[in-house]
This record gives C-alpha cells, structure tokens and sequence, in this order.
C-alpha cells in the first residue's frame, strides 16, 4: 500500500529540483524575447538583405546607358590605309529609363512590406510560442499543486483508516489519485519542455538559454487593440503587399510599352584618310525599325499580369477578411470564458475543494466527494488556462494578419 507514496515521493525529488530552478534560474521576458528575435532572427535578416538589394536594383535602373569606343582600319598599305574612330551613344527613348525607375521603386517598395510583413510574423510567433511556454510552465504549477494535495488527502485517509473511521478502500482510492497525479504532473513536464523547444524556434536561437519564463497570464490581452477591425484591415501587411504588386505590374506594364518605341544612336568620330592626307569627321544616327517585333507579346504579358494581380488583391483580401473575423471571434469567446471562469468558476471551486476537505477531516463528507471537488476544481483551472491560450493564439494570429495594433484601452 506504500508503493504510490514511495512513487510519488521519488517523482517530488526528481521534480524539485526543476521547481527550484523555475523559482532561482534566469528567466525570459516577453519584451526581452522579441527584443531578441528582431534583433537576430535569421529569417528577418535575410529579408532586410533583400530590401537592400532591392536598393540596388532601384540604383542601377537609373544608370544611363554607356558609350560605345569602335575603330575601323581599312587596308593594310600605310599609303592607302584609313583609320576610322567613332563614339556611339545610345539614346533610350520612349521614357524607358522613368519606366524603368518605376518598376524597381515598385519592387522596393514590396521588399519594404515584406520586411514590415515578416516583423509582424515574427512577432506573432514569438507571442504565441511564449504565452504557450508560460501556459505550460503553469500546468507545471498546477501538477505540483494538485500531487501535493493528493497526497495530503492521501495520508489523511490512512490516518482515518488507521483509527478505524473509516474503511481502507477509502485508502486505495487516494493512493489511486495520487498515482494520477504523478502521471499528470509527468504529462505537464514534458508539455513544457516542447514548448520550450517552440519557444526557442520562434526566438531564431535554439540555443538561447532560460530556466523559466517571467509573464502574469492574468492580464489578457485586450479587444480594444483590434478596433474597429474594418478599419485595421486596412492596414493588414498582406494586403498591402499585394496591393503593391499591382503597382509592381503596372510600372512593368509601362516599361512594356516603353519598349515598342526604338532606341535612337548617336554616331559621332573622325576618319583619317593616309592617301588623300586628311581627316574627314563622321556624324551619323541609327533607328532600329520596329516592323517585325513591336513588343506585341510582352506588353499582352505584363497586362495579363497586372489584371492577375487586381484580382488577387480580391482573394487576398476576402482571406484576410475571413481570419481576421475567425480570430477576432476567438478572441471574443476566449475572454468571455476566461472571465467567467476566473470571475465565477473558480472562486467557488476553491471554496468548495476547502470545504469538503475540512468536512472530511471531521468525518462529515465521504472521501469521493473530496476527490469529485478536486477534480472540479482543477478542471477548472485547466480550462481557464484554455481559454487563455486559445485567447493568445488568436491575439498573436490578429498581429499576424494586420500588423501591430494601436494601443488602446480595453
């Protein structure tokens, strides 16, 4: 009858040893958590690096073109030999170069949003990997909680049985729950090392090092954030980048029908005559004519394109209409539940676990009825850690699909 005490008592020295490191070893903040992914989350940095070279790009659209050095010798006879030397100067017309400029400032401009847009994910990953880590640092609280008072109502029985009050199947029935709550507690240990694992992911570090990780899961997150959420759509990373895309394509569309109109060639150089003995100077221009090839296929092309990219922007906004909707209703609920839990549920679930505890000391109330108020209460708790998950989840979904929100009060 001592092997569920002499299990759980192996499981507590095996666990204290985490509980006091949980209480004495660095911690990790949430500011310090995404303070530390922007600042080096790999997937970030090679964003940004492609926003500068999208800088690049835009720089080197504006370039004229070069000049182009051509000499001719004609003849091999000194005597009779001419020598000529010409500079030729392309000459885009047509407004390519403008066009030009427009369709890398157009690409610019989305490796901006991009690098706004990944921010937002970043930040969204991180907020939810760490309200999931502090989630699951609490079951571990909880764990221990609850072992703790199996095994206080389990030397109560023994007592009990010992003087006689009471029979010893009231005795196998608490070593029974002690024996869960060593299989929860080990259960919740795990959850927390997985969300750990998580957490570092999202950090872009998984060697970051933290014990614990420091937050207050009674504040949650606040409604007045997202409102009105019509209006945030607008702001939404996702639609603002597909919205550029339409700019994108309609400066490449430009640049198309830039291109139907030919470049123009300035010749200008000096030929030296060995027979006559004198140097004649050369002018000259050259037009392409565009009778076979005006571009026809390529400016068909990018318009297609661009029609393609209007109605994305459609799906893409419907979608981002939807999640938002979905996530800001999660929310909703979760607060609601959250609330009602901790406002209501709760305190009367405590009230009563006390109750029945005390009256079973005093041979008032059967043991079942201490293990039915215990199980009430912590699943209680276990659904107000629920519905706060499920209320970060979405908080961090909704940062993901708008951006950063307005501070506001609730």
């Amino acid at each position: 009858m001592r092997r569920f005490h002499l299990c759980w008592a192996a499981r507590m020295a095996l666990l204290s040893p985490f509980l006091c490191q949980m209480a004495w070893a660095q911690s990790l903040s949430l500011d310090t958590a995404l303070a530390t992914a922007l600042a080096q989350h790999p997937d970030l940095r090679a964003t940004v690096l492609e926003r500068e070279a999208a800088q690049g790009a835009t720089q080197q659209a504006g370039a004229w073109l070069n000049p182009e050095l051509s000499t001719l010798v004609e003849d091999n006879q000194r005597a009779t030999r001419t020598t000529t030397i010409q500079l030729n100067q392309p000459i885009e017309l047509g407004g390519k170069r403008s066009a030009r400029i427009s369709a890398a400032q157009a690409v610019q401009g989305q490796a901006d949003l991009d690098v706004v847009s990944r921010r937002a994910q970043i930040r969204s990953q991180v907020m939810a990997a760490f309200h999931a880590a502090a989630v699951a640092q609490e079951r571990v609280r909880l764990s221990d909680e609850l072992g703790r008072l199996s095994t206080q109502a389990r030397e109560a029985a023994s007592k009990r049985v010992m003087a006689g009050k009471v029979s010893p199947v009231e005795e196998l029935k608490a070593q029974v729950a002690e024996a869960q709550a060593l299989s929860a507690s080990t259960v919740a240990l795990n959850d927390w090392q997985g969300a750990v694992a998580q957490l570092r992911l999202a950090l872009g570090d998984p060697s970051a090092r933290f014990d614990r990780v420091e937050t207050d899961l009674q504040r949650l997150p606040a409604l007045g954030h997202w409102a009105p959420l019509a209006q945030r759509l607008e702001a939404s990373p996702t639609i603002a980048r597909a919205q550029q895309e339409i700019a994108r394509r309609q400066a490449l569309s430009d640049l198309e029908r830039a291109r139907r109109v030919p470049d123009l060639t300035v010749s200008l150089g000096a030929k030296r005559d060995a027979q006559l003995g004198r140097d004649q100077p050369i002018v000259g221009l050259s037009l392409v004519l565009p009778l076979f090839d005006r571009n026809q296929g390529a400016i068909l092309e990018a318009s297609r394109r661009e029609d393609k990219a209007r109605a994305e922007l459609e799906s893409v906004r419907a979608s981002v209409e939807a999640q938002a909707n979905q996530a800001w209703s999660q929310l909703t609920s979760a607060l609601a539940q959250a609330h009602a839990l901790r406002d209501k549920v709760l305190p009367a679930a405590r009230q009563a676990f006390a109750s029945s505890t005390k009256g079973y000391e005093l041979g008032k109330f059967g043991f079942l009825d201490v293990l039915d108020a215990q199980r009430t209460l912590f699943e209680a708790e276990a659904l107000a850690l629920n519905a706060a998950a499920q209320a970060y989840q979405a908080d961090a979904r909704l940062l993901e699909l708008l951006g950063e929100p307005n501070p506001m009060k609730d």
